[in-house]
């Protein structure tokens, strides 16, 4: 049998009964990937493009090799979204002065505004989703701290 869910007028399949709750995470965790990926196409960027607009909101210029480590990607991942936020006047990369290997990368006043947009209707967009009653949202939030931590901690 499939539960309504509340927030989509959608039918939504609960899985088996009983399922685990590590199967629940990796589920909701893909389903908001997609749902936040859409939304941040609906602005003409792809999830990774606002990750790199956001750190660059937040770091400043900074080298790619350093972007890359702060998203967790491979700086060869990386360089066609740069390419393309380059080309659409989003960011621009400058070799740095002391160390010419070192490409620096920042955001332009076009980057920051197209960043904002995006990242209010991302959040709006997920805001509108459920959410835990307020007193479990701290107990969860801690759950999956400690279970990330747990994690990186046990990976070969």
């Amino acid at each position: 049998m499939r539960a309504a869910s509340p927030s989509y007028r959608r039918r939504v399949d609960p899985g088996p009964a009983g399922e685990p709750i590590d199967r629940l995470l990796v589920r909701a965790g893909l389903a908001l990937q997609r749902f936040t990926r859409s939304v941040a196409g609906s602005y003409g960027l792809s999830a990774t493009a606002l990750d790199v607009l956001g750190a660059l909101v937040e770091l400043g210029a900074v080298s790619h090799r350093d972007l890359a480590g702060h998203l967790r990607l491979a700086p060869a991942t990386l360089t066609p979204v740069v390419d393309a936020l380059e080309g659409a006047d989003a960011l621009i990369r400058v070799r740095d002065g002391t160390d010419r290997r070192v490409v620096r990368i920042s955001i332009t006043p076009a980057g920051r505004e197209r960043y904002a947009a995006a990242a209010t209707g991302v959040a709006c967009a997920v805001a509108d989703l459920p959410a835990p009653p307020p007193d479990q949202a701290e107990l969860i939030r801690v759950h999956l701290l400690d279970l990330l931590a747990a994690i990186e901690r046990a990976a070969p």
